[in-house]
């Protein structure tokens, strides 16, 4: 723990467990003290540093970090503020290390970066020390060639995205969209071909990030879905989610593939699909619900110490979910329930 440089043996932080309520305190200097994976430290005036297997997390006074076991590995989410990542032997250790906030991450390589939230913005900046850090970032896809279905619920609709990759050495610095050209097909039959294309060989390559395979999965999908081809979306929205379970399962993210494959399977005219796809916006609500009230107690806590950073990242979360609840509630064709929930997602928004 370090205070304007000056080593200290307490600090004021707020704790946030999972399936818990978060607290405020003054904490002692403990190095055997263990949190739950999930867990968000916020810190106030004091910075304090986390350690897991060799890999360790400085964050920065007033700033957040959320740290997450995965199945294959690490996931260290900077909420807000500034973090650094010191680490070591990542592979042996850990299988991965990943860091970053939102829909921005970089896969480090036994490195030394530092990860930079934008305020009140899903952006972050990766300025990397020394080592190697692979950045996977989201970019738009636009078809000229007018869509034959609207899809995605009347307030999520379809956002068309596809990832590319920048590698960052020693002295590099990356902001979240920093390539953001947007790529143009003319046709849905073009792009289809060329995503089949791309996916095939980065399967077949090896070495392909699985956020990178789950994107491009997911984006044919709604590529089939928006020419109303809804039984061959079915397959490549399969394999989006799978994808998507390997690389983080408790990423809400998720959801978002997960509500296409239920709208797709619905929206066949085969009984045994639309009787899955039920199923499946069932469970997702069945998932959002307790997500849902979780992170309006994070939100509430958030505005009680008038921290807006973390309230506004918070509140940005809270839209998607509702949006969420509101699409699955509408495909189970509950308008009642799903209004309901839109109308929360609007109220977020305008918080924003």
């Amino acid at each position: 723990m370090q205070n304007n440089g000056q080593m200290v043996n307490v600090a004021k932080l707020s704790i946030h467990e999972p399936n818990k309520p978060p607290y405020t305190q003054t904490i002692q200097y403990n190095p055997t003290k263990q949190y739950q994976f999930g867990t968000t430290i916020t810190t106030f005036g004091t910075a304090v540093s986390t350690m897991y297997k060799g890999q360790r997390q400085i964050i920065h006074p007033n700033s957040s970090l959320k740290l997450i076991k995965e199945k294959y590995g690490i996931k260290a989410q900077t909420v807000k503020g500034t973090v650094d990542h010191i680490l070591k032997n990542v592979k042996q250790n850990v299988g991965f290390y990943k860091a970053g906030n939102g829909y921005t991450w970089g896969h480090a390589d036994g490195t030394q970066f530092r990860v930079q939230a934008a305020g009140q913005s899903k952006a972050v900046n990766i300025q990397t020390a020394e080592g190697r850090v692979v950045i996977i970032d989201q970019v738009p896809v636009i078809i000229n060639q007018n869509a034959t279905t609207n899809i995605g619920g009347k307030k999520v609709g379809s956002q068309l995205n596809t990832t590319v990759r920048t590698t960052n050495t020693a002295g590099d610095s990356y902001s979240t969209h920093q390539k953001r050209d947007t790529i143009f097909y003319k046709t849905y039959e073009q792009a289809i071909d060329a995503f089949k294309k791309d996916t095939y060989n980065k399967e077949q390559s090896g070495n392909a990030y699985f956020e990178e395979l789950a994107e491009n999965y997911s984006l044919i999908g709604e590529l089939y879905m928006e020419i109303g081809q809804f039984e061959k979306a079915i397959i490549p929205l399969g394999k989006a989610v799978e994808y998507m379970a390997m690389s983080d399962p408790e990423d809400i993210y998720i959801l978002d593939t997960s509500l296409y494959l239920s709208e797709a399977m619905i929206s066949t005219n085969i009984t045994e699909y639309q009787n899955i796809g039920n199923t499946l916006a069932i469970d997702i609500i069945n998932i959002l619900i307790p997500e849902l009230n979780e992170y309006i107690s994070e939100y509430k806590y958030a505005i009680q110490y008038n921290d807006e950073d973390w309230a506004w990242d918070i509140c940005y979360d809270l839209v998607d979910i509702n949006e969420y609840l509101g699409w699955a509630y509408e495909l189970l064709k509950n308008f009642k329930k799903s209004d309901f929930y839109y109308d929360w997602a609007d109220e977020y928004d305008s918080r924003l």
